[in-house]
């Protein structure tokens, strides 16, 4: 039996207030920039495999995070003086968020944000499909991999999202339950991305020797060590490097067996339990997890449990008994 769905419409006029709605296909931190008043319009579903979203905002937000390790984003983002990790981002064009995939946005002034998101069964259709498309394949490893579709394909799309978060919008506002309808629209989208993706053929990547994967981890162990004490991008690393990150990607797991980012995550949790032990007993575990940029305490204390074997409190507690509590 399937789970019921999640919709609402809200609107917002601080960034504060959308700080606060957590994100099931990511985590990130939101910020203000500029003076202008903030005030946004938000519409979404989100229903057991497929995530659908339509954001109309005004008044200059930056935002920074990483797309979960188990999902799949689709977006369109544009807006006056908009930028996707560094690119110009003024008008309509999709991209594809593999998983794992870091960003960075900022958006000045007003802008809109029209989004799938895919996980459990339907990220796994997906990976089955992707055998004999290229183009899905591609899109299911990390990166940001812009789409060039048909004007036809492209309008599809974009009409599979507003008239899903059009029937959110309609459930929230008049408290009709809509979930059936809601199913079928999530799910329908979720197919229309399939088969945009299934139109886009890629080539393939070049093949790496051993001296090129040893000279790639080593010029990106580099960069990290150069700030031990700051999250680095993927995207960042690759633009100094000047290569993409599936080739990042593909020497990362060939010389160390691990993706970069998650290296880049244990380099960071491991720098935050060192401050722990050396200022545990004056900063909170809230401190110290935002000094190194993780936003989501509930996924930082996961993942630093699954490395020391102890959440951070806890590590906290044994070696300062007398700090106070968090």
């Amino acid at each position: 039996m399937l789970e019921a769905p999640n919709w609402y419409a809200r609107q917002y006029n601080s960034v504060v207030a959308r700080t606060r709605e957590s994100d099931p296909d990511a985590e990130f931190h939101i910020q203000q920039i500029g003076e202008q008043r903030h005030a946004s319009s938000l519409a979404t579903i989100d229903y057991g495999d497929a995530f659908v979203l339509d954001l109309r905002d005004k008044g200059g937000i930056a935002m920074s995070g990483a797309i979960n390790d188990d999902a799949l984003t689709a977006v369109f983002l544009w807006g006056e003086g908009t930028t996707f990790n560094g690119q110009r981002s003024e008008v309509p064009q999709l991209r594809i968020i593999g998983p794992g995939t870091e960003f960075k946005l900022e958006m000045p002034g007003s802008y809109r944000l029209m989004r799938i998101g895919l996980r459990g069964s339907a990220l796994e259709s997906l990976r089955t499909a992707s055998a004999s498309h290229l183009g899905q394949r591609t899109a299911l490893m990390p990166g940001i991999h812009e789409q060039r579709l048909t004007a036809g394909a492209e309008l599809e799309l974009q009409q599979r999202l507003l008239r899903t978060v059009g029937f959110a919008e309609a459930a929230a506002q008049r408290g009709y339950d809509l979930s059936a309808g809601l199913a079928v629209a999530a799910s329908e989208a979720g197919a229309a991305l399939a088969r945009v993706l299934s139109l886009t053929e890629q080539p393939s990547p070049r093949a790496l020797g051993s001296s090129d994967r040893r000279d790639i981890v080593d010029a990106t162990l580099a960069i990290l060590e150069a700030r031990p004490h700051s999250p680095v991008s993927v995207s960042a690393v690759c633009e100094v490097l000047g290569i993409g990150e599936r080739m990042l990607e593909r020497a990362f797991q060939e010389r160390l067996g691990i993706s970069p980012r998650a290296y880049e995550r244990e380099r960071r949790l491991r720098a935050a339990h060192g401050l722990i032990l050396t200022q545990g007993d004056r900063l909170s575990i809230t401190d110290i997890a935002m000094s190194f940029g993780f936003w989501h305490l509930g996924r930082f204390a996961g993942a630093y449990t699954s490395i020391f074997g102890c959440s951070p409190s806890e590590a906290r507690r044994r070696f300062w008994r007398h700090a106070a509590p968090d």
